[in-house]
């Protein structure tokens, strides 16, 4: 049977449903946040012109004055960063801070594939029962609209529509999130060619940029492509520091954040970074492959960057990760001791392809018995009937002469010329701590291959949550395109969050994850659920060979010792239930959705002249909806077919806007028979109101 993981020891506030927005307690509505920027200097330091001189002489006024030495630093500190040189770009100067709507989040649907597998069971048995699929809970409607943000649930993963700024200004404002998310994954627009970061259909695969046809008829995206972008890079600058600045907040002490982002904007990536999360917590420039290179007039890229930065590298969690040792021509493992204790090179045949070295062969290299740093005393050793004396300013790495004598009795040592050498065989540790050159992450080669057009390996995402993360811990993807963050933090028993502003990611993610299976990674305790973490032991396969999630560490110095070798976690190798198929556990379907007007709190109707008040009661700008309706119209002159239930698809000719009327938007004929068809818009940025439709 099927089996899913709960997160049984993690609590989440409960959100209001879809469909009560109207009745939505106006004294839980919030005002919109506020977030400052750190304020710097102008790059050429033109100290008169600063906006920020008369804070720096208060700082410098109270470093002089201080008689508490950590206020002084501090002091000094904020003094240091105000000085520091920073990236500018057009719009950067006009604004010291960001104001973003706080909005709350709306439930739309709660989403589990194991309530549809076993309500399909019950209802095989039953034909009469009702079918159940998502598990709503016991609590009653006026309970979930009444009680929102105040009740504690079982935390449930969710998938939420809405701009990202605005979400995770929500998380912060509505549900106190700040601090408690452990690892946030960007994979921004790479900001090259804009319009190419949009797929528009489920079906389609291919998006070209500047293409009419590949324009996304959505209003969100429409409004996101030509707001977001309309400076071009400066723009998309703009976008990524806003966004990295509520990430921040966001972010535990122990959390990371990566960036995926192609080399032709890295660098600007890391200047915005610096300036946000502070250059002191930079941690690594991860490049991993891609693809088997891109077409180019000089050098093919083959890959993208990972740019990862802690919120504090001080307290920063991180999980060592072990990559296998490299083989073949270029390794340093080229010698081979056979069962009769002979040793001897590797062949170039054995180097190129290991099957052709004898199955009882043992793998060696020739490592270094010698360290840094001159002996205190002379320390010859004996060998082989020779004796061996380390070089000038350099010491036996084992203890002296204990430590050698358990080296030669083990047969880890062998003279090579006039030089002492300490034997390392590849099984003494098969492994390598891993690098930031991930060579082995590409895709098999075709596009077919991927969901979406900007999808990302699974591999790349699941070595930054293993490496930064435990079962249990929260991870927030900003940018959700086909749900690989998703996929990858449910795999691994991680709890997640990601949005998108579009439904076309939302419903591929969606329908991956509802048909996804998982191994059956076994808990240490199954009441808590993954968040008591997994189990690790040690396996050994019928060679010998150590196949376990623990692996012992054999070193020189355990050797020389005889000391038991450490052992190694395996984060990727928890022990599994092979009679076990895992599904995804049960998420729900969120949306940003501010609350309309509702008709009882409408004095007068728009006819009246007071459009422009209530416009700016409800939260918007008479100007800022028509520039909506204008694009909408655009978007339909772009794409004349509408489709109906029942199949019906509407062809319309003749868009345009209606010669006279207050509550209509536009006006058409149908292509086949030219009757006149009226249209109205729903609001760009919230649900639709009662009062519109009946005027409409």
């Amino acid at each position: 049977m099927p089996r899913d993981y709960r997160h049984k020891d993690k609590e989440a506030l409960l959100r209001p449903e879809g469909g009560a927005q109207d009745v939505f307690p106006a004294a839980k509505k919030k005002p919109p946040k506020e977030y400052r920027y750190d304020s710097s200097l102008d790059p050429e330091l033109a100290w008169d012109e600063a906006e920020v001189r008369g804070e720096s002489e208060q700082l410098i006024e109270q470093i002089a004055n201080s008689e508490n030495l950590e206020n002084a630093r501090e002091a000094a500190e904020r003094l240091k960063r105000l000085s520091k040189p920073f990236l500018n770009w057009a719009g950067k100067a006009e604004r010291d801070k960001i104001t973003v709507p706080s909005l709350p989040l709306f439930v739309h649907e709660r989403l589990s594939t194991q309530a549809v597998l076993d309500t399909l069971q019950r209802h095989k048995r039953d034909r009469n029962t009702t079918l159940d699929l998502f598990g709503e809970g016991e609590k009653t409607i006026g309970e979930k609209i009444r009680g929102a943000y105040e009740h504690m649930n079982g935390w449930q993963n969710r998938m939420i529509l809405g701009d990202s700024q605005q979400v995770m200004n929500s998380l912060l404002e509505y549900e106190s999130m700040g601090g408690q998310v452990q690892m946030v994954y960007m994979d921004p627009p790479y900001g090259v060619k804009y319009g190419s970061n949009f797929q528009p259909f489920v079906r389609k695969y291919s998006v070209k940029d500047g293409d009419d046809d590949s324009i996304s008829r959505e209003p969100e995206m429409v409004q996101a492509y030509r707001d977001t972008w309309e400076l071009g890079v400066h723009s998309w600058l703009t976008y990524m520091r806003d966004r990295l600045l509520l990430a921040r907040e966001l972010l535990a002490n122990s959390g990371s954040c990566f960036v995926q982002i192609s080399d032709e904007h890295a660098h600007l990536v890391r200047n915005i970074m610096d300036e946000v999360f502070g250059k002191e917590n930079f941690v690594s420039m991860i490049y991993f492959s891609t693809t088997r290179g891109f077409p180019s007039k000089t050098i093919s890229r083959v890959g993208d960057y990972l740019v990862w930065y802690a919120k504090d590298k001080e307290n920063m969690k991180y999980r060592q990760l072990f990559a296998p040792k490299g083989d073949g021509e270029d390794s340093a493992y080229r010698h081979v001791e056979l069962k009769n204790k002979t040793r001897r090179a590797l062949t170039k045949e054995e180097r190129e392809n290991v099957a052709a070295i004898p199955e009882d062969g043992r793998i060696f290299r020739y490592d270094n018995s010698q360290s840094p740093g001159a002996a205190q005393e002379d320390c010859p050793f004996e060998f082989e009937g020779n004796t061996y004396r380390p070089l000038p300013n350099r010491h036996w790495t084992a203890n002296y002469p204990e430590g050698m004598e358990n080296l030669k009795k083990k047969r880890r040592l062998a003279a090579i010329g006039d030089k002492l050498w300490y034997v390392r065989y590849l099984d003494d540790f098969p492994l390598q701590q891993m690098t930031n050159s991930w060579m082995d992450t590409s895709f098999a080669g075709y596009a077919t291959d991927k969901t979406y057009v900007v999808q990302t390996s699974t591999k790349v995402i699941q070595r930054c949550i293993l490496m930064t993360t435990d079962p249990g811990d929260l991870v927030l993807d900003p940018t959700c395109g086909s749900g690989t963050s998703a996929f990858v933090a449910e795999q691994w028993g991680r709890r997640w969050i990601t949005t998108d502003v579009s439904r076309v990611p939302l419903a591929l993610a969606r329908q991956r994850l509802l048909t996804a299976t998982y191994p059956y990674y076994q808990l240490k305790d199954e009441a808590r659920g993954p968040g008591a973490g997994f189990v690790y032991s040690r396996k050994q396969n019928r060679n010998g060979r150590e196949v376990g999630g623990i692996i012992p560490h054999i070193t020189l110095k355990s050797l020389a010792n005889d000391e038991p070798p450490a052992e190694e976690i395996l984060f990727d190798k928890p022990d599994t239930e092979r009679d076990v198929t895992r599904i995804s556990g049960p998420f729900c379907i969120e949306a940003v959705l501010p609350t309309p007007l509702a008709p009882e709190n409408v004095s007068e109707h728009p006819d009246s002249g007071n459009a422009e008040g209530i416009a700016e009661e409800n939260g918007s700008s008479t100007e800022g909806d028509n520039d909506h309706i204008l694009r909408m119209i655009r978007v339909l002159e772009l794409s004349p077919v509408i489709r109906l239930p029942g199949n019906r698809i509407l062809k319309l000719k003749q868009i345009r806007p209606p010669a006279k009327s207050l509550n209509l938007h536009a006006e058409a004929e149908l292509e086949e028979t030219g009757k006149p068809v009226a249209i109205v818009f729903g609001p760009s940025d919230r649900s639709i109101s009662e009062r519109t439709v009946v005027d409409a």
